[in-house]
């Protein structure tokens, strides 16, 4: 029994089950069932959970620290699609859907601090699921949340870049300590410079 992970999953049972929309019953018989699978990770930050180019092969669920999910565009430029911290799982899950079919990953995911978690093996968790059927209700939910924060991030995309920064802040409060100047403007599509302009902005109006 790795106890450590139930300790660490109890720590962020009420948070996840708001967030989700499930019973923290239905948590914890996830976490139970998810329990044998896990293995402690840790990893420094600029490691690579998933590269582009090579099939997902796991969910990482991270106790401490921050993770990046993004993609290269044709031209090369690097995009932040999301971070994930305490509490959540790391992974792509349209990457983890295409691993399916041995399909290779198009997004990355990287540590942006020093992170430590557990690691699953997707293709076990998904054995798990055709088993269990308080563990599909569990991965139905989670994936409708996921769903729903990819489009929230979408419509706020097309906002004003200040508005996008606002948005960052009331979803991922506190955050913006954590990491580096250039890593929010990739995730608010500008230039660091132009970040720069906002933050000054923002001092200014502050003053």
């Amino acid at each position: 029994m790795t106890q450590a992970f139930l300790e660490h999953r109890a720590k962020y049972r009420d948070i996840t089950s708001q967030r989700y929309g499930v019973t923290t019953e239905l948590y914890d018989e996830a976490t139970r069932l998810l329990e044998p699978l896990a293995t402690p990770f840790s990893m420094r930050k600029g490691e690579y959970l998933q590269r582009i180019g090579t099939p997902a092969q796991h969910v990482h669920w991270l106790h401490s620290g921050v993770a990046r999910t993004g993609f290269i565009t044709e031209s090369g430029n690097e995009v932040t699609l999301h971070f994930l911290m305490d509490g959540e799982p790391a992974a792509a899950h349209d990457d983890l859907l295409r691993s399916r079919d041995d399909q290779p990953a198009v997004n990355f995911v990287v540590a942006e601090t020093a992170i430590h978690g557990y690691r699953l093996d997707w293709s076990e968790m998904d054995a798990l699921y055709s088993k269990h059927s308080s563990l599909r209700d569990y991965y139905l939910r989670a994936a409708e949340r996921s769903i729903l924060d990819q489009g929230r991030r979408m419509y706020l995309s097309a906002s004003p870049a200040q508005g996008r920064l606002t948005a960052f802040r009331r979803e991922y409060p506190g955050l913006e300590q954590r990491i580096s100047q250039k890593v929010v403007a990739s995730f608010l599509g500008i230039t660091p410079q132009y970040m720069s302009q906002l933050l000054r902005h923002d001092a200014s109006r502050q003053a």
